[in-house]
């Protein structure tokens, strides 16, 4: 193998780690904020809602300014985790 080879893999490799890295991440986070995104328009937390009003005040929960961007991040990291992992299989030949 030659050196310019062997350079152009590790680029690859690199960038492919951190590709894997910002899908988690964005994913991560996505997932995170979805805890924000349902409720009351109160400065509560979603369980702190749950707990005053009880299981039956379930149908006045409404949708947040979180859910706006969170649901987007969770399905765009979805979509650069799954690209990275077809493109993976393509390179490797499914190995």
């Amino acid at each position: 193998m030659s050196a310019s080879s062997k350079s152009g893999e590790q680029e690859g490799n690199l960038a492919y780690l951190v590709g894997l890295l910002t899908g988690g991440l964005i994913l991560g986070f996505g997932i995170l904020s979805l805890y924000w995104s349902f409720g009351w328009r109160t400065d509560s937390c979603l369980n702190c809602d749950i707990t005053s009003v009880g299981y039956t005040g379930m149908d006045n929960l409404s949708t947040l300014p979180a859910a706006d961007y969170s649901i987007g991040m969770v399905v765009f990291g979805v979509l650069i985790l799954v690209v990275l992992n077809a493109r993976a299989w393509k390179v490797t030949g499914g190995y």
